[in-house]
């Protein structure tokens, strides 16, 4: 039995016809399942920990980073329940980091194909979050774009803000260390990217034990000229970043909000440290590559295990 907890509104309601062409694959295969759709906000954490206190032992995520998200939250215990992942948001940026297919076919393959791999995440205060937790202009831009459809909102947004930006002022100590900056934003990446693709934390991995931390630092200089280096993940050289690869820090903000996987919080600590292999997941085909192992694309027929087929 194959759970799907589902955000039919995501992407534009590409959640919706994603899971219409999941279950019709299903129905066409005898592969049995259950759909759990979302009401609302939060009500993914609630459905995934109501799941877990019923002893399932998979589930699979239909949505965006944000749907993703919850469902991480709601977790009673994230490496005991294999958690799958068909991404249907409008940006996607965990998919970037786990090398995710964009088909839900293709995505639900490598649910189906059943090989287990362990990921990372960020524990952040008493939350958790898959990709890239931050403060500074993020924070700003996705205010801005909380009630806008579309990836371009974001880079329209982005430039509105930076174009009247306030550094956030912030404490940092990490590595040891601790200091004050004011900053255009302070990201720690578990994954690569924020807002659809802009790459904060190019090398980060889901799997290497380590996060990204990246300080971009408020210099006498314009910032629009940033934007392009940041989206292509170019900015290794700019004066404004510096990046250091941890495992915890502790940020003060002053009060100011965070993201955690493009989701905003209010008052929440910001003291972040990496939860090793805590995840269970699925291996995909970019990992079977690496091996040799598997194709990178398959048939429907040959997505479907022999096992997994009912007669």
């Amino acid at each position: 039995m194959y759970n799907f907890i589902v955000n039919k509104g995501s992407g534009k309601r590409r959640g919706e016809e994603f899971l219409n062409r999941i279950t019709e694959f299903c129905d066409s295969k005898g592969i049995e399942y259950a759909v759990y759709p979302t009401e609302a906000k939060g009500h993914a954490e609630k459905i995934a920990r109501e799941l877990c206190g019923q002893g399932v032992g998979n589930i699979t995520a239909i949505g965006g980073d944000g749907t993703f998200h919850e469902v991480l939250n709601g977790l009673t215990s994230p490496e005991k329940t294999t958690v799958g992942f068909v991404p249907a948001g409008r940006g996607n940026d965990f998919a970037r980091a786990a090398k995710l297919s964009l088909k839900p076919i293709e995505a639900f393959g490598d649910v189906l194909r059943g090989e287990t791999k362990r990921i990372d995440y960020i524990r952040c205060g008493d939350r958790r979050c898959l990709n890239v937790a931050g403060t500074g202009m993020d924070v700003d831009v996705l205010q801005a774009v909380i009630d806008k459809k579309n990836a371009i909102s974001y880079y329209v947004s982005l430039v509105k803000c930076l174009l009247g930006f306030k550094p956030y002022h912030v404490r940092i100590t990490a590595r040891g260390e601790t200091y004050e900056k004011d900053c255009i934003m302070v990201g720690i990446g578990n994954g690569v990217a924020i807002g659809g693709g802009m790459l904060v934390c190019p090398d980060a991995k889901i799997d290497d034990g380590k996060l990204d931390l990246m300080i971009a630092e408020k210099l006498d200089r314009g910032l629009i000229a940033l934007i392009p280096k940041f989206i292509k993940g170019k900015h290794d050289k700019l004066p404004e970043l510096k990046h250091y690869d941890i495992e915890r820090a502790e940020i003060d903000t002053f009060g100011r909000p965070i993201q955690l996987d493009g989701e905003i919080y209010e008052n929440t600590s910001f003291d972040c440290e990496i939860v090793k292999g805590g995840l269970t997941t699925y291996k995909v085909a970019a990992d079977f590559d690496k091996t040799n192992a598997q194709p990178t694309a398959m048939t429907d027929d040959e997505i479907i295990p022999p096992d997994k087929i009912t007669e």
